[in-house]
């Protein structure tokens, strides 16, 4: 996985190499313009060099090459020196131009350094030279160039040294308002979103404050009104459920009687409508109980698992009723300390959904203290092919487990699935006696 660069760590490298770049590029400016300098003070004294030369030395004298004031004058460039000849292949063209020439590659300081320049007065023309070496050089010239450089450094060191004082001022002034702002976001909840943001200094980030307050309060408030749905529509489906169930007993009781007899077809509408009424009575307990803040803790009693496993797989055995399906079903007696509703409801959509959604072939249930194994195994039609809430029901059992605490895991297959979850009592379990049935 590739590494992100912080945002911190990017705005340090993008200064420094500014800074770099900044102080590289006018340390070499300054070099140049300084090499620019010495040059124009050795044009400078060539021409002046060349004015005395014409004022002191007659005309007839001036016909051979001669050496004045430490340079080569002479009115031909043939009668210049064989190595100041070499050095510039070409004559200087122009009068006042310097032409200078060294043998130094890269930034080496050279060892020879030859000079050349062409001065015109009137109809006087003249070739001025000068070759200039380490053992010829001025030593003043020496030490005012080591100087020159001291404090081009200097100045440079200053600056980077400025410019990092800098860098480190702005993150600082910077990075402690992101940092308090990273942090109020961080501690946001449903309190702190009635109360204003606080100031953090910049108006950019007051304004992206307000945007994760809003966007926070909106969500929050949308979080709200689906808890309140949910409850609602959860509470108020109680009562005709229980109105439906109670009716659909009475039925069943009618139709016991001889005088009472239904047809076939009526049978199953009755039993359509007490296996719906069924699955709706469960998926509302099961999100009344997800809707249910428990913070305050839930009532616990002494819950036989086994008993309670036997209870809901007869009660919803009518789910295999014409159906190729073989039943396995394996408990050992078990009391745990539980809330009972909670546990009954995981129970009951596991155990309604393995029923209702394996039409051939076998279902396990088995049971082994704290543990629930629930396992289909299907052949033919792929399981949950009639949807009839079959994810729905896994899922908000997954949920309701997570949020009491209890170990669910689930596997699925390519023909079957298997749910185990396990549950924690909060009370050392009863002592048990072995049994199996």
């Amino acid at each position: 996985m590739k590494r992100q660069l912080s945002l911190k760590l990017f705005i340090i490298l993008a200064f420094l190499s500014f800074g770099i770049v900044l102080v590289i590029g006018y340390s070499l400016l300054s070099a140049h313009y300084f090499v620019r300098g010495m040059d124009s003070i050795t044009a400078s004294n060539m021409a002046e060099s060349a004015v005395s030369y014409l004022k002191s030395i007659p005309a007839i004298q001036r016909r051979a090459l001669n050496s004045f004031s430490g340079y080569q004058i002479a009115e031909q460039w043939q009668q210049m020196p064989r190595e100041i000849r070499q050095a510039f292949a070409q004559p200087p063209t122009e009068s006042g131009i310097l032409f200078k020439h060294n043998d130094s590659g890269g930034f080496a300081p050279p060892d020879i350094i030859y000079f050349a320049m062409r001065y015109k007065q009137g109809d006087d023309t003249l070739f001025v030279s000068r070759r200039l070496d380490r053992s010829t050089a001025s030593k003043l010239v020496g030490r005012n160039a080591a100087r020159s450089l001291q404090l081009l450094l200097l100045i440079s060191l200053s600056i980077a040294v400025t410019l990092a004082a800098i860098i480190a001022l702005l993150l600082k002034r910077v990075s402690r308002p992101v940092k308090a702002l990273g942090q109020w976001a961080r501690e946001l909840d449903s309190e702190r979103l009635n109360l204003p943001p606080p100031d953090f200094s910049y108006p950019e980030l007051n304004e992206f404050a307000m945007l994760i307050r809003s966007s926070l309060s909106s969500v929050q408030e949308s979080l709200e009104r689906e808890h309140r749905f949910l409850r609602y529509t959860s509470h108020e489906l109680r009562t005709p459920i229980a109105v439906i169930r109670n009716n659909i007993e009475l039925i069943k009781k009618l139709e016991s009687n001889p005088s009472q007899k239904w047809s076939s077809p009526q049978l199953q509408v009755i039993n359509r409508i007490d296996r719906a009424s069924l699955t709706m009575q469960h998926l509302t307990e099961t999100l009344l109980w997800l809707n249910r803040d428990l913070a305050v803790p839930l009532k616990e009693q002494q819950v036989d698992l086994d008993e309670m496993i036997r209870h809901l797989v007869e009660e919803m055995r009518y789910l295999l009723n014409k159906k190729d399906v073989e039943l396995e079903l394996q408990t050992e007696s078990c009391s745990l300390i539980l809330p009972e509703s909670p546990v009954r409801i995981v129970l009951g959509n596991l155990i309604r959904n393995a029923f209702q959604h394996t039409w051939q072939g076998r279902v396990t249930i088995f049971q082994h203290g704290n543990q629930v194994e629930i396992t289909n195994d299907q052949s033919g039609e792929a399981i949950g092919s009639q949807d009839l809430g079959f994810g729905l029901g896994l899922q908000l059992t997954a949920e309701f487990t997570a949020k009491l605490g209890w170990a669910y895991e689930d596997e699925n297959g390519a023909d079957s699935y298997g749910v185990k979850v396990t549950f924690v009592s909060t009370a050392p379990e009863p002592g048990d006696d072995g049994g199996e049935s």
